[in-house]
């Protein structure tokens, strides 16, 4: 058991079986982009936002606006906390952006969403209300590999065709390296759990109608 749920390889072929394909975007230019939130929350001991792996998401959309190849950003996140409500992600964000020098004139701030699916509610109603039909908008949809099946399923439910740029993949480049395929490695667990969590999800969302 701890060989096969610790083994790197094993979990990379499982992984890379659920995420889409990498898709090249450099040549592409999008009217809009939208970048899931789920990469940052607030420490109130310490009054400073911390971030974890998933802030890839916007970290691989900035260059994306300053090379001009996205003309406006979308950032969804409310607060999927229900101790504390009153943190929306999309307004820690907010704040955050213009303290390391970005301005923020071309983004729209999803403040209410708490989960994938409302990920793709709120964002689509906010955008409606911007520019009416959507129909002729080219939108790239950016958020993490392993999240992202279940992300495009959610915003073709609501009616929008989106592409999509994978961040933070899970499985690597395929190696034949010793240590990659025969040495158990803990954090390899949690990995297992980050795909079931994924997998789970897209059943439920399935089974109850949301995509």
């Amino acid at each position: 058991m701890v060989f096969f749920f610790g083994n790197r390889f094993i979990i990379d072929e499982f992984i890379r079986l659920w995420e889409p394909e990498i898709k090249n975007n450099k040549t592409e230019h999008y009217d809009i982009a939208i970048v899931l939130g789920g990469m940052a929350n607030y420490d109130a001991s310490n009054d400073i936002i911390r971030f974890n792996s998933n802030v890839d998401r916007l970290l691989q959309t900035l260059p994306k606006l300053n090379r001009k190849e996205i003309d406006l950003i979308l950032f969804s996140g409310g607060s999927g906390d229900i101790y504390h409500p009153e943190n929306k992600e999309a307004e820690l964000i907010q704040k955050y952006l213009p303290s390391i020098g970005i301005k923020t004139h071309s983004f729209l701030f999803e403040t209410e969403s708490r989960n994938t699916y409302e990920n793709a509610l709120y964002s689509v109603k906010l955008l409606k209300e911007q520019f009416g039909d959507l129909s002729k908008k080219k939108i790239l949809l950016i958020t993490s590999s392993a999240h992202m099946r279940r992300s495009i399923a959610c915003f073709e439910k609501q009616g929008i065709k989106v592409d999509y740029l994978s961040t933070n993949r899970y499985s690597g480049e395929r190696k034949f390296e010793f240590r990659h395929c025969f040495v158990p490695e803990s954090y390899v667990f949690t990995m297992w759990e980050h795909l079931g969590h994924e997998v789970v999800g897209y059943i439920t969302y399935k089974l109850t109608g949301k995509l």
